[in-house]
């Protein structure tokens, strides 16, 4: 039977493989899950397993991390994340009834209303945030452009789904979630000639 590796040794392993894209995602998850202010060096090392030094190894400080956080949730590589990659491969109306479904995901939303919140403080952070509405106002605007509505009809109607879309990240804490049935009701009356 093969000797299993002590704390230590799987500690330094940790250390030794760790990337960016590690340290982003950790610093995304305590953003996502307890807010901006926990994110933390001593907490993502600790979190991590790892000294201050493999955290400086690739930042040269927490403003620098905090702008990997940024660039990562916002970037068109997390995009397969989000949903949108595969999206664009589907039929029209699958493809508009998947993102109806994504509007009511926890997880997604937990993300959105951390960033979007962030957003209010730091100019950079919404940017970034702008830049993302604006590839997810395009693939809903295309999405109605292929059922053969004009350019007016597909961009009210992409409107409406992503403002919706919005309001349920603010709203939901505070006005009840709509089901994945409700969803679809509204994506049927933006879809009906």
């Amino acid at each position: 039977m093969a000797r299993q590796p002590s704390e230590t040794e799987r500690s330094a392993e940790r250390r030794r493989r760790l990337s960016l894209e590690d340290w982003t995602e950790a610093g995304l998850h305590v953003l996502v899950t307890e807010g901006l202010a926990a994110v933390k060096i001593s907490r993502l090392c600790k979190d991590l397993g790892v000294t201050k030094g493999s955290f400086y190894w690739h930042f040269d400080d927490i403003d620098q991390l905090m702008k990997g956080i940024a660039t990562r949730y916002a970037s068109q590589d997390n995009d397969a994340a989000r949903g949108l990659t595969s999206l664009e491969e589907l039929p029209v109306r699958e493809r508009l009834a998947r993102m109806g479904t994504m509007l009511v995901d926890d997880r997604a939303w937990a993300a959105e209303a951390a960033v979007r919140e962030w957003a209010r403080s730091d100019p950079k952070i919404a940017e970034s945030v702008r830049a993302l509405d604006q590839r997810i106002m395009t693939v809903v605007q295309n999405a109605f452009r292929e059922l053969g509505f004009d350019e007016r009809g597909a961009r009210v109607r992409a409107g409406t789904l992503v403002y919706a879309g919005i309001g349920f990240v603010y709203g939901r804490d505070s006005l009840p979630t709509p089901t994945v049935d409700e969803i679809q009701e509204l994506l049927a009356v933006l879809t009906a000639r």
